[in-house]
């Protein structure tokens, strides 16, 4: 199964002029997610605060699938596609409480040494917790949107 991230209600201040949530706030739940998940293999914000390290994105892109309507109690999903020894290949889905799909997730992570700053390899610790995750998830099938290219349907 992917990580499953703690369920979300969405604010009223999120909400745009067009009654539902604004595209903005997709993207700060699927980062609470990726917080989430992260911290379960040690990259958590103790990690962050005591080693020097920290992770950022290198590329996010969104797939809006059902808009969300005010009030909604949302969670999302995160799964690692791939590993390297300084960053990792994710995918994410966001769900409304009722089970049915918003949006979908595709991200770049890297490791990175705070003092540079510059892209780092992982430490022996964590990159085993990423392995055994990765090795989980692998069991699953790749959604058919992963990898996606954008265009204008004609």
């Amino acid at each position: 199964m992917p990580y499953r991230a703690s369920n979300q209600v969405l604010k009223p201040e999120w909400i745009d002029f067009n009654g539902h949530l604004n595209m903005a706030y997709y993207v700060v739940l699927f980062d609470w997610g990726v917080d989430e998940a992260q911290a379960s293999v040690g990259l958590g914000v103790n990690y962050s605060e005591t080693s020097g390290f920290t992770t950022f994105s290198a590329e996010f892109h969104i797939r809006y699938v059902r808009e969300l309507p005010p009030g909604s109690t949302v969670y999302s999903t995160f799964r690692l596609l791939d590993v390297g020894p300084k960053a990792y290949h994710f995918c994410q889905e966001l769900y409304h409480e009722d089970g049915w799909l918003s949006a979908t997730g595709e991200g770049i992570s890297l490791h990175i040494d705070r003092s540079g700053p510059k892209v780092a390899p992982y430490p022996a610790h964590v990159m085993q917790n990423l392995e055994a995750m990765l090795a989980e998830h692998r069991t699953l099938p790749v959604p058919d949107w992963v990898g996606r290219q954008m265009g204008v349907r004609k």
